[in-house]
């Protein structure tokens, strides 16, 4: 009867054991965690400032308003570079630090958002855009970009 016992806990403790491990091999899958709006805006500025261009458009629909967007922000990048790399490194750290919020945010249904992004540099420097969201595949990606009324 004991043996029996015992033969019954060791099954239960190795099901046991594969469970645990079932349930950290599906919760470290190496996804990473959907981003917020702001975590989505703030990465793609991020990825624009280091010129990442590859990276920034993983955060964006390739609309024709973000394709222009994104063209001539490149170019003004790449401009800036060619004829002052420094002042561009020091204006990226600059806005790589600033303060970048989202407010009156507007739902239209489970996949669609808009909010004024107000991105604050702290040099006395705020400057606010409309951002304009979409749900697809579960990320929040940036559909356009454009001037807050």
């Amino acid at each position: 009867m004991k043996k029996f016992i015992l033969n019954i806990l060791i099954l239960v403790g190795i099901a046991g054991i594969g469970v645990l491990a079932a349930w950290f091999v599906k919760s470290c899958d190496g996804k990473e965690p959907a981003r917020s709006p702001e975590e989505t805006v703030t990465a793609f500025y991020d990825s624009m400032f280091r010129g990442d261009w590859d990276e920034a458009c993983e955060f964006c629909i390739p609309t024709a308003e973000m394709k222009r967007y994104s063209g001539i922000f490149r170019e003004t990048w790449e401009k800036a570079f060619r004829t002052d790399s420094a002042s561009l490194s020091g204006a990226c750290a600059i806005l790589s630090e600033a303060d970048m919020s989202l407010s009156d945010i507007v739902r239209k249904g489970k996949s669609l958002m808009n909010a004024v992004l107000t991105i604050d540099s702290g040099t006395g420097q705020v400057k606010t855009r409309m951002v304009e969201f979409e749900r697809r595949g579960g990320k929040w990606l940036i559909s356009r970009i454009s001037a807050a009324e």
